[in-house]
């Protein structure tokens, strides 16, 4: 099952929930209301989100939420999806973790050591971006990056789970750049959290693929820079695969469903000890692309 989230006006505060096939994209909204349906789930979403179908109730709903977005589906029409502003693939989450230096060549490229456990630090709500989105640049920093990685959607609460166990807690998997800002103006020291978590910069989409259709320890990676081939990997060379990140961190806090894991990146970035392209400038497109998941494209602004 492939998903997305779309906005249904102007301004940009209304997202739609869409199945995405192959003749095109399902409004679920439009197609529950059409049909009368209601997602029944006591997922804790609709009490304090009101009714409106999101991404994050059909997650929490499980099976269910599954189970509901097909039988809504069912006969309805289809919209093409390039006539559709997508949005965040998740809009609310509670966390959005990310894994730093998590591929030996990106560990080599950077100078720095292969951690012995996942270096885990988070974005705010702010930085999350959408495909097709423009990703501002702070006037505060300078020295831009891109970083090309698979995004974990967690599907329910998780807490002190095993390595073994904890695949079962993820309801799929979408694609990230963990947009980076490598220098700042008003400091001489890095400060993670203004690195990386500026508005925008967090762009994640354009779908979610349920994980029954992706296997997480084996899919190629690309990113194209202006249409140009800078990083390319596969997540079988991650140092710490999926489900021992979601075991590490579930030990230390509590994972929601619609949580999102940026799960490290690959050698080739610009800050790249033998990469000697410019920085990014405003312009500039940035394309993700993940086996079996899509193309995340942004541009730099």
């Amino acid at each position: 099952m492939r998903l997305m989230n779309f906005y249904v006006d102007e301004a940009k505060k209304r997202v739609n929930v869409g199945l995405v096939t192959e003749d095109g994209v399902i409004d679920l909204n439009k197609a529950a209301d059409a049909k009368g349906m209601k997602l029944p789930c006591d997922c804790g979403f609709c009490e304090n989100h009101g009714t409106h179908l999101t991404m994050e109730k059909i997650i929490a709903a499980g099976d269910e939420g599954k189970a509901f977005v097909l039988q809504a589906a069912e006969g309805q029409p289809a919209l093409p999806e390039d006539t559709l502003v997508h949005a965040p693939a998740v809009t609310n989450p509670e966390k959005i973790m990310c894994v730093g230096v998590n591929y030996r060549d990106h560990a080599a490229e950077a100078n720095t050591d292969v951690p012995d456990y996942p270096v885990l630090f988070s974005k705010y709500r702010t930085a999350l971006n959408c495909h097709n989105g423009e990703v501002p640049m702070p006037r505060a920093g300078e020295n831009f990056d891109y970083e090309a990685e698979l995004v974990v959607v967690i599907g329910k609460q998780c807490k002190h789970v095993s390595p073994e166990e904890a695949l079962d807690y993820v309801f799929g998997y979408t694609i990230g750049n963990d947009v980076s800002m490598r220098k700042q103006f008003n400091t001489r020291l890095t400060q993670w959290i203004t690195n990386k978590s500026p508005d925008g910069f967090a762009p994640v989409g354009p779908h979610i693929v349920t994980k029954d259709e992706v296997d997480c320890f084996d899919l190629d990676i690309k990113l194209y820079r202006n249409g140009v081939v800078k990083q390319h990997s596969n997540t079988k060379y991650m140092v710490a695969n999926v489900p021992y990140i979601i075991s590490y961190a579930s030990q230390y806090f509590t994972f929601k469903p619609g949580d999102i894991i940026y799960t490290g990146t690959m050698a080739g970035v610009i800050m790249g000890k033998d990469t000697h392209d410019p920085w990014l400038e405003p312009g500039e497109e940035i394309v993700v692309e993940i086996e079996g998941i899509g193309r995340l494209r942004n541009i730099m602004a």
